[in-house]
C-alpha cells in the first residue's frame, strides 16, 4: 500500500517530531479502515450462516420427500422381509450374539412398519446363540477374601445367565413354531470336583445358571433344527447340566438335520489339588455305555462328533447313517487345548463309511484307535526309533466301498497310518482332497532323523502316493499338510494328477528340515519345486511356444505357506523373489490366447507365498512391465522377520490343521 514513509520501512530511520502526528494520522486511517472492513466481513457471515441454515433446511426438506418415494418402501412385505433375512449374520460370529446390536433387533427399531414385519418374520428370531463366561477359581492363589471374590463372581454369572434367559425367551417367542439353529458354548469348568472351600458358591452359581438355561432350550427341542454345541463337561452325571443336550430321545429332536457336538474335557486333571475319589472314578467311567441320543433322529444328515471314543463307538450310536450327506468325526480336545486320541482305526473308518453310502462331503481323523484312558495323550515327536519303517500289508479280501457322491474328503491321520485306505474305496465323484498329519516339532540342533540310514531312504514317505494313484484323474484340489514330505515325492504326485486347479501346501518339505540355515538349502529347494511349475516359453515377434512338460498345466490357484511366525525360516516353504517372478511370468505368457490350446495352461486366479528377500520390487507392477496379463489376479506375498531362535527354542510348539467341521 502507498505511503509517503515506504522508503524508512523496516529500517532504523527516526522521524521528526513534525513526522510524528502524520504517521499518527495514517495509522488511524488504516484503523478504521480494518473497523469497516470487520463491520462487512460480519455482515457476509452472517449472510452465509443465513444460506447455510436455507440449505440444510432443503435438504432435510428433500431427503424426507425422497424417503416417500424410496424404491424400498415399496417392495411387498415378502420381498422386505427376505431383505431383512438376508442380513442376519451367520452363528458365532460377534454380530450373531443376542443383543440391541443384532440385526434383527436394529431392523426392529427402524419404523412401525418395520418392526411390525419384523414381528411377523419369524425366522429373522430363529438362531439363538448362547455364550456363556468361562467361570473358574485358583486353587493356587486364592484372595485373601475368598467368600467376597466368589460371592461377587457368582452375583455376576447369576446376571449374565438372567440376561440370556430372558432375551433367548423373547427369542423363542418371536421365532413362534419355526425351526431353530441353537450355538451354545458354555463351561461346567467352576463345578469340577476340586475339594476347595472357594469354589462352592461358583459352583452352586454355575450349574444353576445352566441348568435354566439347558432347560428353556430343552422345552423347545421339537424345533430344533441345527444345533451346535460347543462343551466342556464335568464327566460326572449327578451334577452335569450340560450334557443333558445330549440324552434326549429321537421322538424330541424329530427335525433334526445337522448336529455339531464338540466335547471339551475340563481341566482338572493337570491341576495338583485335590481330587474327590468319587468324582474322579465317576469321571473316568462317564462316557461308558453312554449314548448321545440327540442324533439318532430320522432326519439328521450332517453330523459332527468331537467327543471321547467311548461315547463314539459304532455300537453305541443308532445314527441314522443312510441318511448322512455330510460326516465329520475329530479327536477331542483335552485340556490346555492339548488334542486327544483319535476314533478310528482304517477298518473301522471302512465299516462306517459303508453305512454311509450318500455321503458327499467326509471329514475323518485315522489313527490307532488305542486310548489309555479318557485323557489320551500329547501328540508325538517323530521319532524313528519308535515309529515303524514298513507299512502293515493291505488286506486284499475287503471289500471295496463305493461312495458315488462323495466329492470331498479331509483325512486326518494321527499316531498311525491310513495305509490301505485308498485301495478299499470307490469314489467317482472325489475331486477334493485334503490329508493332514499333524506332528509337534522338533527343536533346531537336534541329528536330522527323516533319513533312515540302514536303507538309506527316507522313513516318512508320502501317504499321498496310494491316493493319487488311485483317485488322481478325477481329484481337482489338493490340500497337503504332511511335515517332512520329500520334494521330489510331491512332484511325482502332481504328474498323476492332471486336472489339478487347486494346491495347497502347508508344510514343510524333508530337505527344508535337514538344514539349520536360516536361508539356505531351504529356500533353494522351494525354488527348485516351483521351477516345476513354471512353463518354458520362447516368444519369437508375436509368436509364443510353449515346451510342454510343466506340472499341473489347468493350476488356477496355488498357496505355498501357513505358518506361525514362530517356526524358523529354514522349516517353511521360502522362495526368492525372482524365482516367483519367473514362475508368474511363464505362467502368464503361457495362458494367453495366441498360444496353441494343446499346449496353453490355465491363468492363475489367486497366488500366496512367502520370499526369503526383502522386498525389491512390487511384483505385480514387474508383470505389467513383462507384458502379463494380470486382470483378475490376486497375489499375497508375505516377507516374513527370521524368528528369534530363543523363543522357538523355550517351548515345543504344535501345528495344528484340524478342521471343525465343514
Amino acid at each position: 500500500m502507498d505511503s509517503p514513509f515506504a522508503e524508512y520501512l523496516d529500517s532504523g530511520y527516526n522521524p521528526s517530531d513534525a513526522e510524528i502526528p502524520l504517521i499518527k494520522a495514517l495509522i488511524q486511517q488504516k484503523i478504521d479502515a480494518i473497523g469497516s472492513i470487520d463491520k462487512e466481513f460480519k455482515e457476509i457471515i452472517d449472510s452465509l450462516a443465513v444460506l447455510k441454515a436455507r440449505r440444510k433446511a432443503n435438504k432435510i426438506f428433500v431427503q424426507k420427500h425422497q424417503a416417500l418415494i424410496a424404491p424400498i418402501k415399496r417392495l411387498p412385505p415378502d420381498i422386505l422381509s427376505t431383505v431383512f433375512l438376508a442380513s442376519l449374520p451367520v452363528t458365532e460370529c460377534t454380530e450373531a450374539s443376542m443383543t440391541c446390536n443384532h440385526p434383527a433387533v436394529v431392523i426392529s427399531q427402524v419404523c412401525r412398519h418395520w418392526r411390525q414385519l419384523a414381528f411377523d418374520t419369524p425366522l429373522m428370531w430363529s438362531r439363538i446363540q448362547l455364550i456363556l463366561p468361562y467361570v473358574s477359581c485358583d486353587p493356587y492363589h486364592p484372595p485373601h477374601d475368598v467368600d467376597r471374590v466368589n460371592g461377587e463372581t457368582a452375583a455376576l454369572f447369576d446376571s449374565v445367565v438372567q440376561r440370556l434367559f430372558d432375551v433367548t425367551t423373547i427369542w423363542l417367542s418371536r421365532s413362534k413354531g419355526c425351526p431353530l439353529t441353537i450355538f451354545i458354548k458354555a463351561s461346567e469348568s467352576a463345578a469340577g470336583g476340586f475339594d476347595t472351600s472357594q469354589s462352592g458358591i461358583l459352583e452352586g452359581s454355575v450349574l444353576m445358571g445352566l441348568g435354566k438355561l439347558v432347560g428353556l432350550l430343552l422345552s423347545e427341542s421339537k424345533r430344533w433344527e441345527q444345533v451346535r454345541f460347543n462343551l466342556e463337561i464335568i464327566g460326572y452325571s449327578r451334577k452335569s447340566q450340560l450334557s443333558r443336550l445330549l440324552f434326549l430321545a429321537p421322538r424330541d429332536v424329530p427335525i433334526l438335520r445337522k448336529a455339531s457336538i464338540v466335547i471339551n474335557s475340563v481341566d482338572i486333571h493337570i491341576l495338583e489339588v485335590p481330587i474327590s475319589p468319587s468324582v474322579a472314578s465317576e469321571q473316568t467311567n462317564f462316557w461308558d455305555g453312554i449314548v448321545m441320543s440327540t442324533i439318532h433322529g430320522q432326519a439328521l444328515q450332517s453330523l459332527t462328533l468331537a467327543c471321547p471314543k467311548n461315547a463314539t463307538k459304532l455300537k453305541g450310536l443308532q445314527v441314522n447313517w443312510g441318511g448322512l450327506i455330510e460326516l465329520s468325526l475329530r479327536p477331542f480336545t483335552l485340556g490346555s487345548g492339548r488334542k486327544g486320541v483319535t476314533h478310528l482305526t482304517t477298518d473301522e473308518a471302512l465299516t462306517l463309511l459303508r453305512l454311509c453310502p450318500n455321503l458327499k462331503r467326509c471329514n475323518l481323523a485315522i489313527g490307532n484307535g488305542s486310548h489309555a484312558s479318557d485323557w489320551g495323550a500329547p501328540p508325538p515327536v517323530w521319532n524313528p526309533s519308535t515309529t515303524p519303517l514298513a507299512f502293515a500289508p493291505i488286506q486284499d479280501d475287503r471289500p471295496v466301498c463305493r461312495l458315488p457322491h462323495l466329492h470331498s474328503l479331509i483325512l486326518r491321520e494321527d499316531s498311525g497310518r491310513a495305509y490301505g485306505l485308498a485301495s478299499a474305496l470307490d469314489l467317482p465323484s472325489l475331486r477334493s482332497f485334503t490329508q493332514i498329519n499333524p506332528i509337534q516339532w522338533s527343536r533346531p540342533g537336534m541329528p536330522a532323523f527323516y533319513l533312515d540310514s540302514e536303507h538309506e531312504r527316507p522313513w516318512n514317505v508320502i501317504p499321498l502316493v496310494e491316493w493319487v494313484q488311485r483317485f488322481g484323474h478325477t481329484i481337482t484340489s489338493i490340500d497337503i499338510k504332511h511335515t517332512g514330505v520329500p520334494q521330489h515325492d510331491v512332484e511325482k504326485c502332481l504328474e498323476g494328477l492332471p486336472n489339478l486347479i487347486s494346491l495347497a501346501i502347508r508344510s514343510p518339505f524333508l530337505e527344508s528340515l535337514n538344514t539349520t540355515s536360516p536361508w539356505g538349502l531351504g529356500s533353494l529347494a522351494c525354488d527348485s519345486f516351483l521351477k516345476t511349475l513354471t512353463p518354458e516359453v520362447t516368444e519369437d515377434g508375436d509368436t509364443v511356444t510353449v515346451t510342454p512338460g510343466c506340472l499341473c498345466p489347468k493350476l488356477e490357484d496355488l498357496a505355498l505357506n501357513s505358518f506361525p511366525s514362530s517356526v524358523p525360516a529354514s522349516m517353511q516353504l521360502m522362495f526368492h523373489e525372482a524365482s516367483v517372478l519367473e514362475f508368474l511370468t511363464g505362467r502368464a505368457k503361457a495362458s494367453s490366447k495366441t498360444v496353441p490350446e494343446v499346449n496353453r495352461v490355465s491363468r492363475l486366479r489367486y497366488v500366496r507365498v512367502a520370499l526369503v528377500d526383502q522386498k525389491v520390487v512390487d511384483i505385480e507392477q514387474e508383470l505389467l512391465k513383462r507384458g502379463c496379463n494380470i486382470e483378475g489376479f490376486v497375489g499375497e506375498w508375505n516377507y516374513p522377520d527370521p524368528p528369534s531362535p530363543h523363543s522357538y527354542l523355550e517351548t515345543p510348539h504344535i501345528i495344528d490343521f484340524a478342521k471343525d467341521e465343514f
